[in-house]
């Protein structure tokens, strides 16, 4: 698939709708300056230099991920480089945690990773999950980082985005 192809499957699975629901679950700084730049926006009214910055849509509930997610997608693809740190940071916000540490806490923290994305997933129409799909298949085979990305996508892929 070509990248064009790439941004046109994710804006056709998004719609572009004025997002009002709870941004954050948070109070700290950070997530205090997101809930202001993002309130009462749609994705594509989000400034690059803010995807820039915040990186990554982890800290966002799973409603405004569903929301904001194109914008993080669609921000990746605008530089596939190595050590690009919005690709790098929304694979890893569609992946589940992967602990290299052996025992029971590391296998606990990984679920919780599973169920975390799949809560989001739950939230997603089929065409979104197929364009989330389509951005883990493109990033692993076409980014600087991507065979550094394959193990987390395949598992993604396995266990959360099917």
């Amino acid at each position: 698939m070509a990248a064009q192809q790439l941004r046109n499957q994710i804006r056709l699975a998004f719609p572009v709708t004025q997002f009002d629901g709870p941004i954050t679950s948070c109070d700290c700084e950070e997530c205090t300056g997101i809930r202001e730049e993002l309130r009462h926006k749609r994705w594509d009214e989000v400034p690059v230099t803010f995807l820039d910055l915040t990186c990554s849509p982890t800290l966002l509930t799973p409603e405004a991920f569903n929301a904001f997610l194109p914008a993080y997608l669609l921000r990746a693809l605008d530089d596939l480089s190595r050590h690009s740190v919005v690709v790098e940071f929304t694979v890893y916000s569609l992946c589940p945690n992967d602990s290299q540490e052996n025992g029971q806490g590391a296998h606990a923290g990984s679920e919780d990773g599973v169920n975390r994305l799949l809560q989001r997933a739950r939230l997603m129409s089929l065409a979104q999950i197929q364009a989330i799909r389509a951005f883990l298949m493109f990033v692993q085979e076409n980014a600087g980082d991507g065979e550094w990305f394959r193990p987390f996508v395949a598992r993604a892929l396995e266990n959360v985005w099917r």
